[in-house]
């Protein structure tokens, strides 16, 4: 990590079928999960990471990526996209669909969130 970078604190990563959003902030999660039963393999699957942030300020690029078990290999990426947070101190919150994210065989993933190539967040995924 670059000195003097402040890399934003996620409350979790939750996973989900959707979400739907409302005016002032207010958001459902719906169909919050951490596994998936695959009917066979390879299975692709759409689904939404969701996540609540602060603690940074202005445009800050980010990009999520699924990791297959304990390995550094990336089996699926997002493209990177941009948050904006107005202040420090402002809660904003992404929700990201991951469109036929790809499971090659059944066993654990990892999701992970990078905020400016900074880890920030991860949560695991079970598929049988």
């Amino acid at each position: 990590m670059a000195q003097g970078v402040i890399v934003p604190v996620a409350k979790t990563l939750y996973l989900c079928d959707g979400t739907i959003g409302f005016p002032n902030q207010k958001t459902d999660v719906v169909g919050l999960f951490n596994s998936i039963r695959a009917p066979q393999y390879p299975h692709r699957q759409t689904f939404v990471i969701f996540a609540q942030l602060t603690g940074r300020l202005g445009q800050v690029p980010f990009v999520l990526e699924m990791h297959a078990g304990s390995s550094a290999h990336i089996v699926e990426t997002s493209n990177v996209h941009t948050l904006r947070f107005p202040s420090r101190n402002r809660l904003i919150q992404l929700a990201y669909t991951a469109h036929d994210w790809t499971f090659a065989q059944p066993g654990r993933y990892v999701i992970e969130l990078y905020c400016d190539g900074n880890w920030v967040a991860d949560t695991p995924l079970e598929v049988n």
